[in-house]
């Protein structure tokens, strides 16, 4: 089965030694999350709190909360973000290691057929990615997906219609992303596939270049260097134009969102549904 296919099921034998740290990744994602989501909360008890008078010692008492929160908050995504690089070197590690038995088993054939410049190539640009999937995307897609399952149970207290609507708009934001994902994936390996084809003529020709030179070809080399060059800049650039239309969606969204919270939070607001706290 080809590995686009199978989506990430190939990092799951990898995954398996630090199942461990990953179970403590997710409760402390779970834990930061819950002290980002409640702090909103507990800063809406302090403002509900002035309207029945100011009391210096409750407001001590709300801003020594608000505090540990933050701490709490800082504390714990700081833990998770360790945990998941060190999660995150043991995995490249691993598939490095593998990867180097795995070209010692390659036969004459087979590494002309590719060139060890253009598995190189690949390989380096694969570890990359990977890193960055376990250390940064790894951490900040469980802290989002709990602050957003926590956030909106805690509107939907005040306001279900609210919640639903938020949890919607995010829902369809993160469906058309894995749609337009399927796309960038592909643009990525064309990207890629280039990268390696530059790697491999490189590799061929400079160990040739006597030869080359020799029998005057430096010219014709050298055009068909600059034709690989503008098919790889091409295909980068339409990756990073595709990239940079679709980065922005995730934003977007919440700031839809937001505008939503705050004409409907408004209107409740005016109509006596909702305390300025809740809101």
């Amino acid at each position: 089965m080809d590995i686009q296919q199978r989506g990430l099921q190939f990092l799951l034998p990898y995954m398996r030694p630090f199942r461990r740290q990953l179970l403590i990744g997710a409760f402390y994602a779970l834990a930061g999350a819950a002290a980002q989501a409640y702090s909103p909360v507990l800063l809406g008890y302090a403002v509900d709190s002035l309207t029945v008078g100011v009391q210096p010692r409750i407001l001590i008492l709300y801003g020594i909360g608000l505090v540990a929160l933050a701490v709490t908050f800082a504390v714990f995504r700081y833990w998770l973000r360790m945990l998941t690089g060190h999660v995150a070197a043991g995995i490249t590690y691993r598939m490095s290691d593998d990867l180097f038995h795995r070209l010692l088993l390659f036969d004459k054939e087979t590494r002309e057929q590719y060139g060890t410049g253009d598995l190189h190539s690949r390989a380096t640009s694969d570890f990359i990615y990977i890193w960055r999937f376990y250390s940064a995307g790894f951490q900040m897609s469980l802290h989002a997906l709990f602050l957003l399952l926590i956030g909106c149970a805690l509107i939907a207290l005040t306001s279900p219609m609210l919640a639903a609507i938020v949890m919607g708009m995010l829902v369809t934001s993160i469906v058309v992303q894995i749609r337009l994902g399927r796309r960038m994936e592909q643009a990525f390996a064309n990207v890629q596939a280039q990268m390696a084809t530059i790697s491999a003529f490189v590799e061929e020709h400079l160990g040739s270049a006597r030869m080359l030179r020799a029998y005057a070809q430096e010219p014709a080399v050298a055009q068909e260097f600059t034709m690989v060059n503008q098919n790889y800049v091409r295909d980068n650039l339409r990756f990073v134009l595709q990239s940079g239309a679709i980065s922005p969606l995730p934003r977007l969204v919440v700031q839809l969102a937001a505008t939503v919270v705050v004409l409907i939070g408004g209107l409740r607001i005016l109509g006596d549904a909702m305390t300025i706290g809740q809101y």
